[in-house]
C-alpha cells in the first residue's frame, strides 16, 4: 500500500514540476493569451484521466516496435479492446457524428478554456 502512493505522490510531483518546467517556457504573449489556470486545469484533467491508464504499456511499446521496423508501415495503429471499432467508426461516420465522438472520448477535459477566450465570451 505504501509503495502505491509513494508512487502516486511521485507521480504528482513530476507533472508539477513538467507543468512548472512548460509556464516558464512560454513567451509573455502565449502566457497572456492562455492563462496559467487554462494550464493547469489541462494538468488536472490529465491527472483525472490517468488514472484510468492501464499501468501496463507493453502492448504500447510492442505496437510502436513494430511501427517502427515495419518495412511498409501502416498510416493508423490500435491498442486495447475497442479501439479498433472506434477508429471504424471515426473513418465512417459523417464528421459532424465523428467530431461529437471524439470530443465525448477527449481526456483533456470540457471545462479548460483559454484566458482569451473566457474575455471575449464574457464581452459578448
Amino acid at each position: 500500500m505504501y509503495c502505491i502512493l509513494s508512487l502516486a505522490s511521485t507521480s504528482r510531483e513530476v507533472l508539477a514540476a513538467h507543468k512548472a518546467e512548460v509556464w516558464s517556457s512560454l513567451d509573455e504573449n502565449t502566457k497572456a493569451v492562455y492563462g496559467e489556470a487554462y494550464l493547469d486545469q489541462l494538468y488536472a484533467n490529465f491527472e483525472a484521466s490517468s488514472r484510468t491508464y492501464p499501468t501496463d504499456v507493453a502492448p504500447v511499446v510492442a505496437v510502436m516496435r513494430s511501427a517502427l521496423f515495419s518495412k511498409q508501415p501502416r498510416s493508423r495503429y490500435t491498442v486495447g479492446r475497442g479501439t479498433c471499432v472506434v477508429m471504424y467508426l471515426l473513418m465512417v461516420l459523417p464528421c459532424w457524428i465523428s467530431d461529437r465522438l471524439s470530443m465525448a472520448i477527449n481526456t483533456t477535459g470540457h471545462d479548460a478554456y483559454p484566458a482569451k477566450l473566457q474575455q471575449q465570451e464574457t464581452t459578448s
